[in-house]
Protein backbone atom coordinates (compact mmCIF):
# COMPACT_ATOMS: atom_id res chain seq x y z
CA UNK A 1 0.00 0.00 0.00
CA UNK A 2 0.76 3.60 -0.94
CA UNK A 3 2.91 5.65 2.37
CA UNK A 4 0.66 8.17 3.61
CA UNK A 5 2.21 11.39 4.46
CA UNK A 6 1.41 13.10 8.43
CA UNK A 7 0.21 16.63 8.02
CA UNK A 8 2.08 18.82 10.06
CA UNK A 9 0.32 20.01 13.18
CA UNK A 10 -0.70 23.83 13.08
CA UNK A 11 1.23 26.26 15.33
CA UNK A 12 0.47 25.53 18.97
CA UNK A 13 -0.89 27.81 21.46
CA UNK A 14 1.90 30.30 23.50
CA UNK A 15 1.00 31.84 27.34
CA UNK A 16 3.57 34.44 25.72
CA UNK A 17 1.21 35.25 23.53
CA UNK A 18 -2.43 35.67 25.07
CA UNK A 19 -4.52 37.51 22.61
CA UNK A 20 -3.47 34.12 20.15
CA UNK A 21 -3.63 31.65 22.60
CA UNK A 22 -7.36 30.52 22.22
CA UNK A 23 -7.70 30.82 18.50
CA UNK A 24 -4.55 28.28 17.73
CA UNK A 25 -5.16 26.47 20.98
CA UNK A 26 -8.99 25.32 19.17
CA UNK A 27 -6.97 24.91 15.96
CA UNK A 28 -4.36 22.47 17.71
CA UNK A 29 -6.13 20.27 19.36
CA UNK A 30 -8.36 20.28 16.31
CA UNK A 31 -5.99 18.80 14.52
CA UNK A 32 -4.96 16.15 16.73
CA UNK A 33 -7.85 13.37 15.92
CA UNK A 34 -6.78 13.42 11.98
CA UNK A 35 -3.17 13.29 13.45
CA UNK A 36 -3.61 10.30 15.53
CA UNK A 37 -5.13 8.67 11.96
CA UNK A 38 -2.51 9.47 10.16
CA UNK A 39 0.32 8.35 12.75
CA UNK A 40 -1.76 5.29 12.92
CA UNK A 41 -1.61 4.63 8.88
CA UNK A 42 1.98 4.83 8.67
CA UNK A 43 2.57 2.74 11.93
CA UNK A 44 0.10 -0.15 9.55
CA UNK A 45 2.33 1.07 6.37
CA UNK A 46 5.20 -0.25 8.68
CA UNK A 47 4.19 -3.44 9.50
CA UNK A 48 2.89 -4.60 6.17
CA UNK A 49 6.62 -3.44 5.16
CA UNK A 50 7.69 -5.58 8.06
CA UNK A 51 6.11 -8.39 6.63
CA UNK A 52 6.75 -8.17 3.02
CA UNK A 53 10.30 -8.18 4.42
CA UNK A 54 9.77 -11.64 6.46
CA UNK A 55 8.45 -13.24 3.13
CA UNK A 56 11.08 -11.95 1.05
CA UNK A 57 13.49 -13.02 3.41
CA UNK A 58 12.08 -16.82 3.67
CA UNK A 59 12.15 -16.97 0.10
CA UNK A 60 15.68 -16.00 -0.71
CA UNK A 61 16.21 -18.55 2.09
CA UNK A 62 14.92 -21.07 -0.11
CA UNK A 63 16.35 -20.23 -2.92
CA UNK A 64 19.18 -20.11 -1.52
CA UNK A 65 19.15 -23.65 -0.41
CA UNK A 66 17.64 -24.69 -3.53
CA UNK A 67 20.77 -23.16 -5.55
CA UNK A 68 22.92 -25.31 -3.06
CA UNK A 69 21.15 -28.38 -3.62
CA UNK A 70 21.80 -27.53 -7.15
CA UNK A 71 25.42 -26.45 -6.63
CA UNK A 72 25.61 -29.83 -4.99
CA UNK A 73 24.06 -31.79 -8.31
CA UNK A 74 25.92 -30.27 -10.98
CA UNK A 75 29.22 -30.71 -9.38
CA UNK A 76 28.31 -34.51 -8.41
CA UNK A 77 27.61 -34.22 -12.44
CA UNK A 78 30.56 -32.63 -13.17
CA UNK A 79 32.65 -35.44 -11.49
CA UNK A 80 30.98 -37.83 -13.30
CA UNK A 81 31.43 -36.53 -16.79
CA UNK A 82 35.30 -35.91 -15.95
CA UNK A 83 35.35 -39.43 -15.22
CA UNK A 84 33.40 -40.55 -17.70
CA UNK A 85 35.34 -38.35 -20.63
CA UNK A 86 38.33 -40.45 -20.30
CA UNK A 87 36.74 -43.78 -20.56
CA UNK A 88 38.27 -46.80 -22.58
CA UNK A 89 36.79 -49.81 -24.25
CA UNK A 90 36.28 -52.32 -21.95
CA UNK A 91 38.34 -55.61 -23.31
CA UNK A 92 38.89 -59.11 -21.68
CA UNK A 93 41.77 -60.13 -20.83
CA UNK A 94 42.91 -56.70 -19.89
CA UNK A 95 44.51 -55.70 -17.21
CA UNK A 96 43.09 -52.93 -14.90
CA UNK A 97 44.48 -51.01 -11.79
CA UNK A 98 42.26 -49.16 -9.49
CA UNK A 99 40.77 -46.30 -10.68
CA UNK A 100 40.68 -46.88 -14.40
CA UNK A 101 37.70 -46.12 -15.99
CA UNK A 102 36.33 -48.01 -19.08
CA UNK A 103 32.88 -48.18 -20.71
CA UNK A 104 30.75 -50.97 -21.45
CA UNK A 105 30.37 -52.77 -25.14
CA UNK A 106 26.80 -53.98 -23.81
CA UNK A 107 25.53 -50.93 -21.91
CA UNK A 108 28.08 -48.24 -22.94
CA UNK A 109 28.11 -47.16 -19.59
CA UNK A 110 31.02 -46.48 -17.73
CA UNK A 111 33.11 -47.96 -15.13
CA UNK A 112 35.55 -47.42 -12.31
CA UNK A 113 37.43 -50.60 -11.30
CA UNK A 114 37.78 -51.43 -7.51
CA UNK A 115 40.74 -53.73 -7.81
CA UNK A 116 44.00 -55.23 -9.15
CA UNK A 117 42.60 -57.63 -11.95
CA UNK A 118 42.45 -59.08 -15.03
CA UNK A 119 39.08 -58.44 -16.12
CA UNK A 120 37.21 -61.36 -18.05
CA UNK A 121 33.72 -60.27 -16.84
CA UNK A 122 31.83 -57.41 -18.83
CA UNK A 123 31.51 -54.42 -15.85
CA UNK A 124 28.02 -53.94 -16.40
CA UNK A 125 27.90 -57.90 -14.72
CA UNK A 126 30.72 -57.78 -12.31
CA UNK A 127 29.48 -55.06 -9.47
CA UNK A 128 32.63 -57.23 -7.30
CA UNK A 129 35.25 -55.56 -9.15
CA UNK A 130 33.58 -52.48 -11.10
CA UNK A 131 31.33 -49.44 -9.82
CA UNK A 132 28.99 -47.88 -12.06
CA UNK A 133 30.03 -44.05 -12.41
CA UNK A 134 26.96 -41.58 -12.33
CA UNK A 135 25.40 -39.28 -9.87
CA UNK A 136 25.15 -41.19 -6.22
CA UNK A 137 26.41 -44.13 -8.50
CA UNK A 138 23.47 -44.43 -10.72
CA UNK A 139 23.94 -44.25 -14.68
CA UNK A 140 23.24 -40.79 -15.79
CA UNK A 141 22.36 -41.06 -19.72
CA UNK A 142 23.73 -43.82 -22.60
CA UNK A 143 24.55 -41.02 -25.15
CA UNK A 144 25.30 -41.71 -28.86
CA UNK A 145 26.24 -39.00 -31.59
CA UNK A 146 26.33 -40.31 -35.30
CA UNK A 147 27.69 -37.77 -38.17
CA UNK A 148 25.21 -39.30 -41.07
CA UNK A 149 26.54 -40.48 -44.54
CA UNK A 150 24.11 -39.98 -47.43
CA UNK A 151 20.70 -41.29 -46.95
CA UNK A 152 21.62 -42.85 -44.09
CA UNK A 153 18.41 -44.59 -41.91
CA UNK A 154 19.87 -47.25 -39.47
CA UNK A 155 21.98 -45.34 -36.34
CA UNK A 156 23.41 -47.93 -33.46
CA UNK A 157 23.24 -46.80 -29.87
CA UNK A 158 22.09 -48.19 -26.36
CA UNK A 159 18.75 -47.49 -24.95
CA UNK A 160 15.81 -49.54 -23.42
CA UNK A 161 12.75 -49.22 -25.97
CA UNK A 162 10.46 -46.46 -24.74
CA UNK A 163 13.19 -44.79 -22.69
CA UNK A 164 15.11 -42.91 -25.49
CA UNK A 165 14.98 -39.43 -26.81
CA UNK A 166 16.36 -39.51 -30.66
CA UNK A 167 17.69 -36.23 -32.60
CA UNK A 168 18.76 -34.76 -35.91
CA UNK A 169 21.04 -32.14 -35.86
CA UNK A 170 19.61 -30.74 -32.25
CA UNK A 171 15.64 -31.22 -33.06
CA UNK A 172 14.21 -34.19 -31.19
CA UNK A 173 12.05 -36.76 -33.97
CA UNK A 174 8.46 -37.90 -33.03
CA UNK A 175 9.48 -41.68 -32.24
CA UNK A 176 6.97 -44.15 -34.82
CA UNK A 177 6.37 -40.92 -36.55
CA UNK A 178 10.01 -40.01 -37.46
CA UNK A 179 12.01 -43.11 -36.54
CA UNK A 180 11.72 -46.36 -34.78
CA UNK A 181 13.76 -47.74 -32.22
CA UNK A 182 12.60 -51.34 -30.61
CA UNK A 183 15.63 -53.53 -29.79
CA UNK A 184 17.49 -51.60 -27.87
CA UNK A 185 20.82 -50.76 -30.35
CA UNK A 186 19.58 -49.87 -33.63
CA UNK A 187 17.43 -46.55 -34.55
CA UNK A 188 15.90 -46.34 -37.72
CA UNK A 189 14.89 -43.26 -39.99
CA UNK A 190 11.57 -43.10 -41.77
CA UNK A 191 13.39 -41.02 -44.24
CA UNK A 192 17.29 -40.95 -44.92
CA UNK A 193 19.33 -38.63 -43.42
CA UNK A 194 21.72 -36.16 -45.37
CA UNK A 195 25.19 -36.50 -45.43
CA UNK A 196 27.22 -34.71 -42.26
CA UNK A 197 23.80 -34.94 -40.44
CA UNK A 198 24.45 -35.07 -36.74
CA UNK A 199 22.40 -38.44 -35.28
CA UNK A 200 21.86 -38.27 -31.40
CA UNK A 201 20.55 -41.49 -29.38
CA UNK A 202 19.84 -40.73 -25.97
CA UNK A 203 18.84 -43.47 -23.75
CA UNK A 204 17.98 -43.18 -20.28
CA UNK A 205 18.19 -45.40 -17.29
CA UNK A 206 15.51 -47.83 -16.03
CA UNK A 207 14.53 -49.38 -13.52
CA UNK A 208 12.42 -52.85 -12.70
CA UNK A 209 10.07 -52.56 -9.35
CA UNK A 210 10.30 -56.75 -8.67
CA UNK A 211 7.61 -59.05 -7.07
CA UNK A 212 4.42 -56.44 -7.43
CA UNK A 213 1.29 -57.29 -9.31
CA UNK A 214 -0.56 -54.95 -11.85
CA UNK A 215 -3.86 -53.58 -10.90
CA UNK A 216 -5.63 -56.19 -13.53
CA UNK A 217 -4.26 -59.27 -13.74
CA UNK A 218 -1.72 -61.29 -12.63
CA UNK A 219 -0.68 -64.30 -10.87
CA UNK A 220 0.59 -65.77 -7.39
CA UNK A 221 2.61 -68.27 -7.28
CA UNK A 222 2.79 -68.79 -3.41
CA UNK A 223 0.72 -67.85 -0.59
CA UNK A 224 -1.36 -64.89 -0.03
CA UNK A 225 -0.90 -64.19 3.23
CA UNK A 226 -2.23 -60.71 5.14
CA UNK A 227 -4.67 -59.59 7.84
CA UNK A 228 -7.40 -58.67 5.52
CA UNK A 229 -8.32 -59.00 2.19
CA UNK A 230 -11.24 -57.69 -0.28
CA UNK A 231 -11.28 -58.93 -3.47
CA UNK A 232 -14.41 -58.13 -6.23
CA UNK A 233 -13.52 -61.18 -7.98
CA UNK A 234 -12.43 -64.39 -7.73
CA UNK A 235 -9.51 -65.41 -5.26
CA UNK A 236 -7.57 -68.33 -6.50
CA UNK A 237 -4.58 -69.64 -5.63
CA UNK A 238 -2.34 -71.99 -4.24
CA UNK A 239 -3.04 -71.56 -0.83
CA UNK A 240 -5.00 -68.17 0.64
CA UNK A 241 -4.20 -67.57 4.21
CA UNK A 242 -5.15 -64.26 6.40
CA UNK A 243 -5.52 -63.72 10.05
CA UNK A 244 -8.54 -61.17 9.15
CA UNK A 245 -10.99 -61.38 6.70
CA UNK A 246 -11.41 -62.98 3.33
CA UNK A 247 -13.86 -61.61 1.11
CA UNK A 248 -14.61 -61.99 -2.61
CA UNK A 249 -17.01 -62.98 -5.21
CA UNK A 250 -15.55 -66.33 -5.20
CA UNK A 251 -12.53 -68.07 -3.76
CA UNK A 252 -11.23 -71.23 -4.78
CA UNK A 253 -7.85 -72.54 -4.30
CA UNK A 254 -5.78 -76.44 -4.39
CA UNK A 255 -4.46 -76.14 -1.05
CA UNK A 256 -5.79 -74.70 2.14
CA UNK A 257 -7.68 -71.59 2.48
CA UNK A 258 -6.64 -69.86 6.02
CA UNK A 259 -8.65 -67.29 7.78
CA UNK A 260 -9.96 -66.24 10.74
CA UNK A 261 -12.83 -64.83 9.08
CA UNK A 262 -14.43 -64.88 5.86
CA UNK A 263 -17.52 -63.19 3.84
CA UNK A 264 -17.87 -64.95 0.25
CA UNK A 265 -21.38 -63.02 -1.53
CA UNK A 266 -21.21 -66.19 -4.01
CA UNK A 267 -21.27 -69.51 -4.17
CA UNK A 268 -18.93 -72.09 -1.97
CA UNK A 269 -18.08 -74.98 -3.55
CA UNK A 270 -15.81 -77.50 -1.53
CA UNK A 271 -14.91 -81.62 -1.93
CA UNK A 272 -14.84 -81.63 1.78
CA UNK A 273 -14.33 -78.99 4.83
CA UNK A 274 -13.14 -79.53 8.30
CA UNK A 275 -14.38 -77.77 11.80
CA UNK A 276 -12.83 -76.94 14.85
CA UNK A 277 -13.20 -79.13 17.56
CA UNK A 278 -12.76 -77.67 21.55
CA UNK A 279 -12.83 -79.44 24.79
CA UNK A 280 -15.13 -77.74 27.71
CA UNK A 281 -13.94 -78.43 30.54
CA UNK A 282 -15.47 -77.24 34.32
CA UNK A 283 -19.06 -76.64 35.77
CA UNK A 284 -19.75 -73.58 34.21
CA UNK A 285 -17.91 -73.68 30.64
CA UNK A 286 -18.99 -71.33 28.06
CA UNK A 287 -19.43 -72.25 24.13
CA UNK A 288 -17.63 -69.96 22.44
CA UNK A 289 -18.66 -69.82 18.62
CA UNK A 290 -15.64 -68.19 17.75
CA UNK A 291 -13.39 -70.98 18.79
CA UNK A 292 -15.53 -73.57 17.22
CA UNK A 293 -18.25 -76.01 16.05
CA UNK A 294 -18.00 -78.95 17.55
CA UNK A 295 -17.25 -78.90 21.45
CA UNK A 296 -17.36 -81.66 23.77
CA UNK A 297 -17.38 -81.98 27.84
CA UNK A 298 -16.78 -84.47 30.34
CA UNK A 299 -18.93 -83.19 33.24
CA UNK A 300 -17.98 -83.03 36.82
CA UNK A 301 -20.31 -81.69 38.48
CA UNK A 302 -23.84 -80.54 38.13
CA UNK A 303 -22.94 -78.28 35.23
CA UNK A 304 -24.31 -74.67 33.94
CA UNK A 305 -23.49 -73.87 29.91
CA UNK A 306 -23.18 -70.14 28.65
CA UNK A 307 -23.11 -69.73 24.76
CA UNK A 308 -20.97 -66.72 23.94
CA UNK A 309 -19.80 -64.85 20.67
CA UNK A 310 -22.76 -65.78 18.51
CA UNK A 311 -22.52 -63.80 14.88
CA UNK A 312 -24.79 -61.08 14.26
CA UNK A 313 -28.48 -61.41 13.85
CA UNK A 314 -28.78 -62.28 10.24
CA UNK A 315 -25.78 -64.54 9.99
CA UNK A 316 -26.85 -68.25 10.96
CA UNK A 317 -24.43 -70.56 13.07
CA UNK A 318 -24.96 -74.04 14.54
CA UNK A 319 -22.61 -76.34 16.58
CA UNK A 320 -22.78 -79.83 18.04
CA UNK A 321 -21.96 -81.03 21.57
CA UNK A 322 -21.05 -83.86 22.83
CA UNK A 323 -21.59 -83.97 26.54
CA UNK A 324 -20.02 -87.30 28.12
CA UNK A 325 -21.45 -87.78 32.11
CA UNK A 326 -18.60 -88.29 34.21
CA UNK A 327 -21.04 -88.74 37.19
CA UNK A 328 -24.48 -88.26 37.84
CA UNK A 329 -24.81 -84.84 36.92
CA UNK A 330 -27.68 -81.66 36.02
CA UNK A 331 -26.82 -80.28 33.13
CA UNK A 332 -28.35 -76.03 32.91
CA UNK A 333 -29.38 -74.72 29.62
CA UNK A 334 -29.31 -71.01 28.20
CA UNK A 335 -32.82 -69.70 28.72
CA UNK A 336 -32.77 -68.76 25.12
CA UNK A 337 -32.68 -72.17 23.76
CA UNK A 338 -35.96 -73.29 22.35
CA UNK A 339 -36.09 -76.87 22.98
CA UNK A 340 -37.79 -79.47 20.55
CA UNK A 341 -41.37 -80.16 21.83
CA UNK A 342 -40.63 -77.35 24.79
CA UNK A 343 -38.95 -79.47 27.44
CA UNK A 344 -34.81 -79.66 27.92
CA UNK A 345 -33.78 -83.32 27.62
CA UNK A 346 -32.44 -85.72 30.58
CA UNK A 347 -28.85 -85.46 30.89
CA UNK A 348 -26.98 -88.66 30.51
CA UNK A 349 -26.37 -91.08 32.96
CA UNK A 350 -23.37 -91.50 34.63
CA UNK A 351 -20.94 -92.86 32.19
CA UNK A 352 -23.01 -92.66 28.99
CA UNK A 353 -22.92 -90.01 25.85
CA UNK A 354 -25.37 -87.43 24.71
CA UNK A 355 -24.92 -85.21 21.58
CA UNK A 356 -26.88 -82.14 21.12
CA UNK A 357 -27.33 -79.96 17.95
CA UNK A 358 -27.78 -75.39 18.78
CA UNK A 359 -28.37 -72.98 15.81
CA UNK A 360 -29.53 -69.33 16.05
CA UNK A 361 -29.92 -66.76 13.35
CA UNK A 362 -30.23 -63.90 15.50
CA UNK A 363 -27.42 -63.43 17.30
CA UNK A 364 -28.61 -65.65 20.11
CA UNK A 365 -31.53 -64.24 21.06
CA UNK A 366 -32.93 -67.42 20.68
CA UNK A 367 -31.15 -70.50 20.27
CA UNK A 368 -33.18 -74.09 18.94
CA UNK A 369 -31.74 -77.43 20.77
CA UNK A 370 -32.02 -80.87 19.58
CA UNK A 371 -31.12 -84.24 20.92
CA UNK A 372 -29.26 -85.67 18.31
CA UNK A 373 -28.32 -88.82 20.32
CA UNK A 374 -28.81 -89.88 23.58
CA UNK A 375 -27.53 -92.76 26.12
CA UNK A 376 -24.55 -93.54 23.55
CA UNK A 377 -22.08 -95.57 25.41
Amino acid sequence: MAYTPISNLPTPPSRQEPSTFSVRADAFLGALPDFGTEVNAAGDYIDAKGIEVDAAAATAATSASAAATSATNAAAAQTAAEAAADATLWVSGTGYVVGDVVYSPSTYFTYRSKAIQTSTTDPASDATNWVLIGVGGTALLSITNTTATQDQTAFTGSYTAGAVVVTLNGVILTDTTDYTATDGTTVTLATGADAGDEVGIIGFPTFLVADTLPLAGGTLTGALAGTTATFSGAVSGASVAATGAVSGASVAATGAVTATSGDISGEFIADSYNETFATLSGTTPAVNCETGNVFALTTSGNTTFTFTNPPATGTAYGFTLKVTAGGTHTLTWPASVDWAGGTAPDAPASGAVNVYVFFTHDGGTNWYGFLAGGAMA
